[in-house]
């Protein structure tokens, strides 16, 4: 979002970003041209603190316990928004001064989708949807219809060509997905509920962003699987066709010193979370090799740490992924690390946790073959250090991702510029009514799958045949008794 507010504020346009208190604008957009506005966030309320072994607890889950955990009512999308919206709603002086800006454009992120669908309930201005996740979150009632006999749902690590088996799950897991994405829905209207008097909305939304006039999603083609979209779903694999900014020098010396190219092991912002035991295993691995390991890691360093490893809270992922020493990248999987690793040709090994990370691992390594996966609860020194050799020693995982690079990056347009042209479409022509189809928000279940054209065929056929058996069964009685009265006369 922040980088979508600093190509938009370049090419003119007076940007306003609206964030809590929490949030550390980058230097960048600071000395940008951008008007940046808080709202408190109850850090207090919200505090969520991950244990030493958060990851490990994450790992045991099952996907249906995975989709409670995020969506389910009571559980951690539920307490955000109860939470969030009178913290939101704080100050109705500042909500009136931003309706009264009379906005040409509102721009959400769809990990926000509570808050952000009520700020454009609100100030009833055109919007555009930014979805971090990609394609797959966004089922049927989110604009893009959701073909799950050959797209995997977010939560699993299938590819497009699933056995029975796997299809029966996915479409198992749709449902299941289907049924807590109402939960979510149904709770943004119970917070609301609590503030809807205050700020004048009605005490119900719409549970579904059938109103937004287009989607940005962080994906493309040749990345992703093939598959249906509508004329309002945009792709953009990230913003990533900006150059690389320079290395800290405190990185860079590290990497100067790495005559055998250097590692890059990060979990994301669970740089910790995982318990003691794994953390010595990923430390010896590493201290067993000639090539140097930049591990994003916070708190103490693991006992068998070795000479090569540098240990930091945050790493400028991207800028080091695009160094020529990079040998590997070791990852999670999330969609943003996924989208650099590509975008950059990085091998990789996968490490995903939990929701949508195994989908953009399959990608990775089954899709574009990129590298390996691993299964964090079953890691062991001894395939985590296999893994490490095949993928450094296999000079084809390289040859893969700098084919799966060019593919991506082989756009007519890049992503910054067609962001632009978007929103400003949407701004000149206030909206895009004419590119949202009706069946997506309009045709029920029976309607868009035929259902009820497919019982008038199967009534219409039954009741042929019922017809048609009642006369064949006419004709040989009569038959029959034209028969027996001709024996009866002989």
């Amino acid at each position: 979002m922040e980088q979508i507010a600093l190509l938009l504020s370049n090419a003119g346009h007076d940007v306003t970003y609206f964030v809590h208190t929490e949030y550390t604008a980058s230097e960048i957009l600071q000395a940008a041209n951008v008007t940046i506005i808080t709202y408190q966030y109850p850090t207090k309320d919200l505090a969520y603190n991950l244990g030493g072994d958060t990851i490990t607890d994450f790992t045991k889950m099952t996907i249906l316990e995975e989709m409670a955990f995020m969506f389910k009512k009571g559980q951690i999308h539920d307490i955000y928004v109860n939470y969030s919206i009178s913290a939101y709603f704080s100050d109705m002086n500042q909500w009136r001064g931003l309706k009264a800006q009379n906005f040409d454009l509102i721009i959400f992120d769809s990990q926000d989708f509570a808050l952000g669908r009520l700020m454009k309930e609100y100030l009833d201005r055109p919007a555009i949807l930014w979805s971090n996740a990609g394609f797959e979150m966004h089922i049927d009632n989110w604009l893009v219809p959701f073909p799950v006999s050959y797209i995997p749902i977010n939560f699993v690590s299938y590819s497009d060509q699933m056995t029975f088996k796997e299809r029966a799950m996915n479409t198992f897991y749709y449902v299941a997905l289907q049924y807590y994405m109402k939960d979510w829905c149904d709770t943004t209207n119970d917070a609301l509920a609590k503030v809807a008097d205050k700020v004048g909305l009605p005490h119900e939304i719409r549970p579904v962003l059938n109103d937004a006039d287009l989607i940005f999603i962080q994906s493309n083609f040749p990345y992703f699987y093939p598959r249906p979209i509508m004329p309002n779903v945009v792709p953009v694999l990230g913003l990533l066709d900006r150059d690389h900014k320079p290395i800290d020098a405190k990185f860079l010396n590290f990497i100067d010193g790495a005559n055998d190219g250097f590692i890059i092991f990060t979990l994301g912002t669970l740089a910790t979370g995982f318990d003691a035991q794994t953390r010595e295993i990923f430390a010896t691995a590493f201290a067993m090799l000639k090539q140097r390991v930049l591990w994003r890691y916070i708190g103490s360093g693991p006992l068998s740490l070795g000479n090569n490893t540098m240990l930091s809270p945050w790493l400028p992922q991207n800028d080091l992924l695009g160094h020529p020493k990079l040998k590997l990248f070791i990852t999670h999987c999330g969609s943003g690390s996924s989208g650099e690793a590509v975008y950059n040709a990085a091998p990789v090994i996968g490490l995903p946790l939990f929701l949508d990370q195994r989908h953009h691992c399959a990608l990775l390594t089954k899709r574009h073959k990129m590298g390996l996966t691993l299964s964090f609860a079953d890691i062991t020194l001894d395939t985590f250090s296999a893994a490490i050799v095949e993928v450094l020693g296999n000079p084809q995982y390289k040859k893969n991702a700098v084919k799966a690079q060019k593919l991506v990056r082989d756009q007519p347009i890049n992503a910054t510029y067609t962001i632009q042209y978007w929103c400003e479409y949407i701004m000149k022509h206030k909206g895009a009514h004419h590119l949202k189809s009706s069946a997506m928000f309009e045709l029920n279940f029976f309607q868009y799958f035929l259902l009820d054209i497919l019982l008038l065929v199967l009534v219409t056929v039954v009741i042929s045949l019922a017809v048609l058996y009642c006369i064949i069964k006419q004709l040989v009685l009569c038959l029959c008794k034209y028969k027996s009265q001709k024996l009866k006369k002989s």
